[in-house]
């Protein structure tokens, strides 16, 4: 199995506005303007996730996937 250049952690980061580090949020949009097809299927899993997961009516799943275990 072969190493993947970005972690899901950080494409999850990206797709959700949250990833700081701007020179690696360059790089996945330099990617993807080169047509990269296998970095663009595995973003759209996370924009599909974020768009379930805020549409109204969908706060209890949220709220319960989000809430900070003890």
């Amino acid at each position: 199995m072969s190493k993947e250049k970005f972690s899901d952690k950080t494409l999850m980061m990206f797709v959700d506005g949250e990833l700081e580090d701007k020179e690696l949020s360059m790089d996945i949009l330099g990617a993807i303007i080169k047509g990269d097809k296998k970095l663009q299927a595995r973003l759209d899993v996370f924009v599909k996730t974020r768009e379930v997961l805020t549409k109204k009516g969908n706060t209890l799943l949220l709220n319960f996937l989000t809430q900070e275990k003890s």
